[in-house]
C-alpha cells in the first residue's frame, strides 16, 4: 500500500507517523493517551504489526485454544491517492477527524465501563446507558427493580480502596475516565491523570460511578441537571469551560455515598445518647461528611467571585439534600435559605415579563440569558427543588419561611419528556404559579408528576404561612383573617379561628387539589411502576390537611370535625405506607419528605392512643397501637439508609415522650404502656412482623374524637 498521503518518515527504520485515524482500529486502541493520531500502525492492510502481535499469539497460544488464520486489522474509510481529499485545513475535514474521534472515544468508554463494573446496574445493562436513555427511569422503574439495587453488592471492587482517607488525599493522582485499555484494570492505567484535576475530588472513576449512582437512584436528580449533557460533560477535560465545577462534584458525591458500600448511616442513631437539640457526637468524618466540607468550602469561593452562579445554587440544593437526610438541621435551615437568597439576584424566581419597577436596575438577573431551551429549564427546575425543599423542611418548626411565595413569578415545569428533548414550550400555554386556579388544573400536555409534586408543595407553603401569620393579619384587622363570632364549633367564649375566610379558602383549595389529578395521575403504582414523586405528593396533600387543622381540634368536644379529618389523613398516610411495603420497592430511595409524613402520621396515632387509653377503649387501642407500630416500623426500614428517619423513629422513644407530657402526665408507666407495648399475644415489638402487623389492623366503626395533648415534637430535633 502507498504511503498515505502528508505522512512523514521518521527516519531509517524508523516509525511511520500517520495522519489521525489512519492507524487500524487495533493499534489505536492499545494507546492509553492522546497520542492516537502516532501510531505504530504503518496503514498496510494488515498493518505489520498487527501481523506481529498475530504471530506472537499462534506461536504461543495455550493447547486448545483456536485462533483465527489471519489478523483482525480493521481500519477507517480513509482518502486515497485516487481520491484526493480536500485540504486539511478546512473546516469539513476538521469536522469529520472530530466526529470520528467521538466515536472512537465511545467506543472505548463503554468498553471501560463494562468491564470494570458488570454489576453495577441490577437489570444486566450499564448504568450510563440508561440514563441517557431514560433519566427520568429513576422517577418510574419497575417495582422489582430496584430491591436492594443500591446496596454494598453494586460498587465495583477497583473503586472500594479509592475511598481510603490515603487515596482521597492525593490531589491529582488521577486517570482520565474517556481513555484506556478496555482490557486493564484500573490499576494499569492509574499512571494516566488529567495534569488539572481539583484537588480533593475523588478518582474520576470513583467520582463517575457516584454520578451514576446519583443520577440512578435520587428521587430529584434528572430534574436538577439534564442527565445527557451532565454525563456528556464528565468526558471534558477538567479545565474545560463545560467540566462541572468542583462543588457541584463534591456535592453529588456526598449525597451519592448512601447507594454505595461505603455510605448510609455509619452506625445505628440509637447508640448515640441524647444530650440535647445540638449534641454532636466526636468521631471521624466519613467520606460523606468530608465531600460536603469540600463542597461547601469551595462554593463559597466561586460565589464570592461571582462564577458559575447557577452552578453554585445546585450546589446549595445538593448540599440540602445531604443535611436533611443526615439530620444537621441548623445546616440545612441556614443552607436552604442561602439557596433562595443566591437565586433571587439570578432572577431564578421571577420570569419575564414580571419585573421590578424600580428604575435603577436595567436587568433582574446579574447573570446572561440561558443560551438554549435545556438550561432555561434547567434553571427553572432548579429554582423549584430550592423552593420544595425550603417549605419542607419549615412544615416541621414554627420559623419563618426564607422567601414570599408572593415573591415568585415563576412558571411551573414541563414535563420529564420536553425536558430531555430540550423541546421549547410557549408561555401562552404554560401555568404561572402565582395564579391560584393553576393549583388544580393540571392541562395534560404540561404536566406530569413532578408538576403536582412543586404544586403540591406550594399548599404546604400556603398553610404554613396561614399558621405563621395569622395572628399579625388578625390583629391588623385584615378581614380574611377574622373569624366568625358565632361559629358552633368555638372554644367556649372565643371565636374560631376555622371560621376565617382564609381557613376556609384553603380547606376548599386543598379538597379541590385532592380531586382535580388527571386520570393517569392518580395512582403511584400503576402499570406496575413505582413514582417517587407522584407517591410523595399524595403524602403531602395529607399532611397539608393534618398542618392545616390539627392545631384547632378540640379535645372537650366528642364531634371535632377537625380531629375528624386528621385521623382520617392519618390513616390515609398509612395506606400509602401499606401500599409501598407491599411491594419490594427499596423505601430508603423515596424523597426524603416521606419520612416526615409518615413521622406526622405516627404523632397523630399516639395522640389518638393516648384519648383511647384514657377513655379504656381497649378495642381502640389495639387498633391504633397496631397503626402506630407499624408506622415506626417503616421509619425503622428507612432508617437503615437514610439518618433522618432514625431521628423521627427517636422521637418515639419513652425519653422523649416523657419531657414533652410531664407537665399533664407525670407518670412513666402510662407512656411505657402506649410506646412500648406488649402486642396481644405476649410477644415484643421486634420479633413483630409486618404481616402481623397488618392482620391486625380493624378499621374503626366510629371514631373516637376525644383527644390527647397534642405531641408537640416538631420542636425538638435530636441530632442522630
Amino acid at each position: 500500500m502507498p504511503k498515505a498521503p502528508g505522512s512523514v518518515g521518521s527516519g531509517t527504520g524508523g516509525a511511520t507517523v500517520l495522519k489521525r485515524n489512519q492507524a487500524c482500529h487495533q493499534c489505536r486502541r492499545r494507546k492509553l493517551s492522546s497520542l492516537l493520531r502516532y501510531s505504530v500502525s504503518d496503514a498496510k492492510r494488515p498493518c505489520s504489526t498487527c501481523v506481529r502481535s498475530h504471530k506472537h499469539a499462534r506461536d504461543h497460544a495455550q493447547p486448545g485454544v483456536d485462533l483465527p488464520d489471519e489478523p483482525e486489522c480493521t481500519f477507517d474509510e480513509v482518502a486515497t491517492a485516487e481520491t484526493p481529499s480536500a485540504p486539511s485545513d478546512t473546516p469539513k475535514n476538521k469536522l469529520e477527524r472530530l466526529e470520528a474521534r467521538v466515536k472512537e472515544l465511545e467506543a472505548l468508554l463503554n468498553q471501560k465501563e463494562h468491564v470494570t463494573s458488570p454489576d453495577a446496574n441490577p437489570s444486566g445493562s450499564s448504568v450510563a446507558s440508561s440514563t441517557q436513555n431514560s433519566p427520568s427511569s429513576a422517577q418510574a422503574l419497575p417495582l422489582n427493580s430496584r430491591s436492594g439495587s443500591a446496596s454494598t453488592s453494586g460498587f465495583p471492587n477497583d473503586l472500594r480502596s479509592l475511598l481510603s482517607p490515603s487515596t482521597l488525599e492525593m490531589n491529582a493522582q488521577t486517570i482520565d475516565p474517556c481513555l484506556g485499555n478496555g482490557n486493564s484494570s484500573l490499576t494499569e492505567v492509574a499512571n494516566v491523570s488529567w495534569s488539572h484535576w481539583p484537588i480533593n475530588l475523588p478518582h474520576p472513576e470513583l467520582v463517575r460511578h457516584l454520578v451514576e449512582k446519583f443520577f440512578w437512584f435520587h428521587p430529584h436528580a434528572s430534574r436538577l441537571f439534564h442527565s445527557g449533557n451532565f454525563m456528556a460533560s464528565l468526558s471534558y477535560p477538567p479545565n474545560h469551560p463545560d467540566f462541572p465545577i468542583a462543588p457541584v462534584l463534591h456535592a453529588i458525591c456526598a449525597v451519592s455515598a448512601v447507594y454505595t458500600a461505603a455510605g448510609g448511616p455509619r452506625t445505628n442513631a440509637a447508640d448515640f445518647p441524647y444530650e440535647g437539640q445540638f449534641a454532636q457526637p466526636d468521631l471521624p468524618d466519613t467520606f460523606a461528611e468530608q465531600q460536603a466540607i469540600h463542597a461547601k468550602e469551595k462554593v463559597e469561593k466561586y460565589l464570592n467571585k461571582g462564577r458559575h452562579l447557577v452552578q453554585c445554587v445546585q450546589t446549595y440544593v445538593l448540599l440540602n439534600w445531604y443535611y436533611w437526610c443526615n439530620s444537621k438541621w441548623v445546616e440545612l435551615f441556614v443552607c436552604s435559605g442561602q439557596s433562595l437568597r443566591v437565586a433571587i439576584p439570578l432572577a431564578l424566581n421571577i420570569c419575564p415579563p414580571f419585573r421590578s419597577l424600580h428604575k435603577s436596575s436595567p436587568a433582574m438577573s446579574i447573570i446572561p440569558s440561558p443560551r438554549t431551551p435545556i438550561e432555561d429549564e434547567t434553571r427553572r427546575n432548579t429554582f423549584w427543588l430550592a423552593y420544595a425543599i425550603d417549605r419542607q423542611q419549615g412544615a416541621g418548626s414554627g420559623w419563618a419561611l426564607s422567601l414570599d411565595d408572593d415573591d415568585i413569578a415563576q412558571l411551573f415545569p414541563v414535563t420529564m419528556e420536553q425536558f430531555e428533548s430540550g423541546m421549547p414550550v410557549s408561555y401562552n400555554v404554560r401555568q404561572w404559579c402565582h395564579v391560584r386556579e393553576a393549583i388544580f388544573f393540571h392541562p395534560p400536555d404540561i404536566t406530569d408528576s413532578f408538576t403536582l409534586y412543586i404544586k403540591s408543595t406550594m399548599l404546604l407553603s400556603f398553610i404554613k404561612s396561614f399558621n405563621h401569620r395569622y395572628k399579625i393579619k388578625s390583629n391588623l384587622g385584615d378581614t380574611r383573617f377574622l373569624p366568625v363570632r358565632d361559629f358552633v364549633q368555638g372554644y367556649g367564649d372565643q371565636s374560631d379561628i376555622r371560621s376565617s375566610p382564609a381557613f376556609s379558602e384553603l380547606d376548599r383549595l386543598l379538597l379541590s387539589f385532592r380531586s382535580s389529578f388527571p386520570s393517569n395521575l392518580k395512582d403511584p403504582f400503576a402499570n406496575g411502576m413505582m413514582d417517587s414523586h407522584l407517591y410523595t405528593t399524595f403524602l403531602t396533600v395529607h399532611v397539608s390537611i393534618i398542618l392545616l387543622h390539627e392545631p384547632h381540634s378540640n379535645v372537650d368536644k366528642p364531634t371535632c370535625p377537625s380531629a375528624d379529618k386528621i385521623l382520617e389523613s392519618a390513616r390515609a398516610i398509612l395506606n400509602l405506607i401499606y401500599a409501598v411495603w407491599s411491594t419490594n420497592y427499596d423505601i430508603g430511595l423515596l424523597d426524603y419528605f416521606c419520612s416526615f409524613c409518615w413521622y406526622v402520621a405516627g404523632r397523630i396515632f399516639g395522640r389518638f392512643l393516648r384519648a383511647a387509653r384514657d377513655a379504656a377503649c381497649v378495642q381502640q387501642m389495639e387498633t391504633l397501637q397496631a397503626e402506630l407500630d407499624f408506622v415506626r416500623m417503616a421509619l425503622s426500614k428507612m432508617g437503615e439508609r437514610v439518618p433522618l428517619s432514625c431521628t423521627l423513629l427517636r422521637c418515639f422513644s419513652p425519653p422523649v415522650l416523657n419531657v414533652l407530657f410531664s407537665d399533664r402526665y407525670h407518670r412513666m408507666l402510662d407512656l411505657e404502656i402506649c410506646l412500648h407495648p406488649i402486642p396481644m399475644d405476649g410477644r415484643s415489638l421486634s420479633t413483630i412482623t409486618s404481616e402481623q402487623l397488618l392482620a391486625s389492623i380493624t378499621p374503626m366503626d366510629t371514631p373516637q374524637h376525644d383527644m390527647a395533648y397534642f405531641l408537640k415534637l416538631n420542636n425538638l430535633d435530636p441530632q442522630p
